[in-house]
């Protein structure tokens, strides 16, 4: 928060994790859930964890928690179709800042493709608390 108060309307962190998704090419597909250890800087806070394609399409699943350290498990059948962010974001304000679904991609029976995962991105709204700290992002196989 800047100090006459102000706060971008959304926070997103990007992680490239192509090179993880590569080393499972062969037994990605049986990967049925993402757990993720965190906790929120207040008593209410909500996470939205996307999950972006190399062609730009986002699966988005919102993860609520307060300031207990918890593992929340959450089945990728939870994510639904979403905007990412185009980060590194080269231009002031929200200018090409939101992409969304690549042509033809989130009508009925789409879901991740997780062999072309290619970033995960953690995001905070304005709104909806004041941080969280985040200790692992899993995929889980087969539970």
């Amino acid at each position: 928060m800047a100090a006459n108060g102000w706060r971008p309307a959304d926070y997103t962190a990007s992680l490239v994790i192509t090179d993880r998704i590569r080393a499972r090419q062969e037994t990605i597909s049986g990967a049925d859930e993402l757990r993720v250890r965190s906790r929120g800087l207040g008593a209410h806070q909500v996470l939205h964890v996307t999950l972006m394609e190399d062609d730009g399409t986002s699966w988005s699943a919102p993860i609520t928690m307060d300031s207990t350290w918890r593992e929340q498990s959450v089945p990728l059948s939870a994510f639904t179709i979403g905007r990412g962010v185009l980060l590194p974001e080269g231009f002031p304000g929200e200018w090409n800042y939101w992409v969304g679904p690549a042509s033809g991609r989130g009508g009925p029976g789409d879901r991740p493709r997780l062999e072309h995962v290619e970033r995960l991105q953690l995001s905070l709204r304005a709104e909806e608390g004041g941080g969280v700290e985040v200790e692992s992002i899993v995929l889980d196989f087969g539970r």
